[in-house]
């Protein structure tokens, strides 16, 4: 996918955000997304005290997904854990981490932790200058408030749709999303998985017992206030009872100790899930596409499942990359699909820029979610994440606005959909 873009007047670097050099029009439409409440539609934030009971230091912020791009550059993960291991002088692993450092500086992740850095903490880059200060300040501002001062203060979000496999929250800021199987029993290839559903142990002596068990399961974490439950686009089997039901006896009676990954077992109870969800109103939320061996999360795997539950509203998380126009021909075909932006502006902004210009061509304007942070411990970074998807978002709508497609004010209409009115309507929120 290629997109165009004229430039209008000179270029303008915007004051306070490293690298990142905006024409006028465009940063007057970043000006206008910032005043936009946002909803964040996927994150894996843990309630705040998990936080700020955990110590933090210059190495937070390379936590999460620059993992993957420093084990990309050539790190151990022994040398990775040692630059996490607080208990080792800093010193020493900053020496550890420099090397590395300069190969992935220039990647999106890494951007989000420079911008970030900037903002809360006033440091103009990450160095052997800077890094014992910044450990300092990191240090210093892991308090109590410290959601408040990213989430809401400094990026406008009304509440993130969080997945951490808690409900417990504690703050309007996190609205949880949990997984659709009750906890451990995600592969349903062993007993034991079987019987640590939702009412454990004993309880389980049948595949209805099962079955219930992780509708009840749903019902609760529903009642705590889950507002949507989240599956992988693994490859799946038609739902079979009586292949389920053998396979169920195979593992009760001990004939056989594990079933393979692709089971009928969890593709009969899953489907089941996914039916019961749907009546209870609650939306799918789905992992597609980049992690690992990516081959195995095509969102074309979905397609039987979602023909299979019309009434079910999905959400394709990603935009499946790499298989973006197959997840986006999902979302302009299949009324109960909408597509999510969430990871992808730093994942690669160039990309979800094309992907966001093609989708605005393609789909619906209310099919698109248009943010997610997608971070855990360093909450600071989703700050870092919005002013890459703003900026990336305003130059689609820029281009758009210059080519004589769309007013200001109609481009910026189109942004307050993607960025509150659709995930409130696709979650139901209450907001």
């Amino acid at each position: 996918m290629q997109s165009r873009r004229i430039q209008t007047g000179g270029a303008i670097t915007l004051p306070q955000e490293p690298m990142m050099i905006l024409s006028p029009l465009e940063q007057k439409l970043v000006k206008a997304l910032e005043t936009i409440e946002t909803i964040d539609a996927h994150e894996h934030l843990f309630p705040e005290d998990v936080r700020i009971n955990t110590k933090v230091d210059v190495f937070t912020f390379f936590a999460h997904y620059t993992h993957g791009d420093l084990r990309a550059s050539g790190m151990s993960e022994a040398d990775y854990q040692a630059i996490q291991n607080r208990d080792l002088p800093l010193d020493y692993r900053w020496r550890v981490f420099a090397p590395h450092w300069e190969q992935i500086r220039w990647t999106s992740y890494s951007r989000s932790a420079l911008i970030s850095a900037r903002k809360f903490y006033g440091v103009d880059d990450i160095n052997e200058k800077t890094y014992q200060e910044l450990s300092e300040k990191i240090a210093a501002g892991n308090t109590p408030g410290l959601y408040q001062r990213v989430l809401r203060d400094a990026c406008n979000i009304r509440t993130s749709l969080t997945q951490c496999q808690r409900t417990d929250l504690g703050t309007p800021l996190l609205t949880p999303v949990m997984p659709i199987l009750a906890q451990g029993i995600w592969g349903l290839q062993s007993w034991e998985e079987v019987v640590s559903a939702e009412q454990g142990g004993p309880g389980i002596r049948s595949l209805d017992d099962l079955m219930s068990a992780n509708r009840a399961y749903i019902s609760r974490v529903k009642s705590e206030g889950a507002v949507g439950l989240k599956m992988v686009s693994n490859p799946y089997g038609q739902p079979s009872r009586k292949a389920a039901q053998e396979a169920f006896e195979q593992l009760r009676t001990g004939a056989v100790s594990h079933l393979p990954a692709v089971n009928p077992l969890r593709d009969y109870v899953l489907d089941g899930a996914i039916r019961y969800a749907g009546e209870q109103d609650l939306t799918i939320a789905v992992h597609t596409g980049y992690w690992g061996d990516f081959r195995a999360l095509d969102p074309g795997h979905m397609i039987p499942i979602l023909e299979r539950h019309p009434q079910v509203r999905f959400d394709l998380y990603h935009i499946g990359y790499p298989y973006v126009r197959e997840s986006l021909n999902l979302g302009k075909t299949m009324p109960n699909v909408w597509i999510n932006f969430c990871w992808t502006y730093i994942i690669s902004p160039r990309f979800a820029m094309d992907a966001l210009d093609e989708a605005i061509d393609l789909m619906p304007s209310n099919k698109i979610v248009g943010f997610g942070g997608d971070y855990n411990i360093p909450v600071e970074k989703v700050f870092g994440h919005m002013t890459i998807a703003r900026e990336s978002i305003a130059r689609v709508l820029g281009a758009r606005i210059e080519r004589g497609q769309m007013s200001e004010d109609q481009a910026v209409g189109l942004a307050r959909k993607w960025l509150w009115d659709n995930p409130k309507h696709l979650y139901r929120l209450n907001v």
